[in-house]
């Protein structure tokens, strides 16, 4: 069976959503996550995700400029959020 590029992008967000939210659940179980570290942390995992669809989707339309872009706007700033997450997680867990 030969897949197309949709069926690619949606196994891959697939497996990025399932190992975000092990990892989510795995670093809460072990730093007990606040709820500005739950919001942080689900907002920058879905701006990833949505990220990367559009960027994957952006180029299998034949636009890389958008694609990009896509990588610009939505990516980076989910990489902030949730490196954001981890330092107010390991901040809590030091201060006990």
């Amino acid at each position: 069976m030969i897949f197309t590029g949709i069926e690619i992008l949606f196994f891959s967000l697939g497996v990025i959503t399932t190992l975000a939210t092990g990892l989510i659940y795995y670093y809460n179980q072990k730093l007990k996550f606040n709820i500005s570290t739950w919001i942080s942390s689900c907002i920058g995992v879905f701006l990833f995700i949505f990220g990367i669809a559009w960027s994957f989707s952006s180029i299998l339309e034949g636009e890389p400029r958008a694609a990009s872009m896509g990588l610009i706007v939505f990516v980076i700033p989910s990489l902030i959020l949730l490196l954001l997450s981890r330092k107010l997680a390991l901040k809590k867990a030091v201060s006990k």
